[in-house]
């Protein structure tokens, strides 16, 4: 007995179809972008509360081990002190003078930080740099490095005289000190 073939029907989508559900798509990571540039912001500032925590114990190390003052400070590019922690660091020998842009050869390390506009860490007292003595010991008052993103306090970074360092993590919402 003779059946007639059944049409067979297009596999696949239509224009239509496709452009739609691009859209929905589009829509859907529209309206997830922000929380997930709020959380990335977050996260960087977590692991720059954790690397401050590292270059400080570094410096301290280089300069018991050394039996030499050591500094560490803000840098942006490498070669003098800035103001923001969340940019760089650099770790550098102190020679006794207070000077902000140290010579080439007294560099002894010098990491880059982020270019996220929205992470930053300022130090207490606006100081520029903190120094550690040839025992170890950080001279002057206790350092405090409050880390941020999008103007809210993330987390702080203090180091006491004798020169231990400790982080904290903020919990809840409290606005930037800076």
């Amino acid at each position: 007995m003779y059946r007639p073939a059944r049409p067979v029907r297009p596999r696949g989508w239509t224009l239509l179809e496709l452009v739609s559900a691009l859209v929905i798509v589009g829509v859907l990571c529209a309206i997830a972008l922000p929380s997930l540039a709020s959380g990335l912001s977050r996260l960087r500032a977590d692991m720059l509360r954790m690397q401050l925590v590292s270059v400080f114990n570094s410096a301290r190390s280089t300069a018991i081990t050394r039996h030499a003052a050591v500094a560490v400070c803000p840098s942006e590019e490498g070669r003098q002190c800035g103001g923001d922690w969340s940019r760089g660091w650099l770790i550098h020998l102190d020679r006794g003078a207070s000077t902000l842009s140290p010579a080439p050869e007294d560099v002894l390390q010098y990491r880059q930080g982020y270019h996220d506009t929205s992470v930053s860490a300022r130090s207490s007292q606006e100081r520029r740099r903190l120094r550690f003595q040839a025992d170890g010991r950080s001279g002057g008052s206790p350092l405090t490095v409050a880390i941020c993103a999008r103007a809210q306090l993330q987390g702080e970074v203090v180091v006491n005289n004798v020169g231990r360092t400790r982080a904290t993590r903020q919990r809840g919402s409290v606005a930037c000190p800076h």
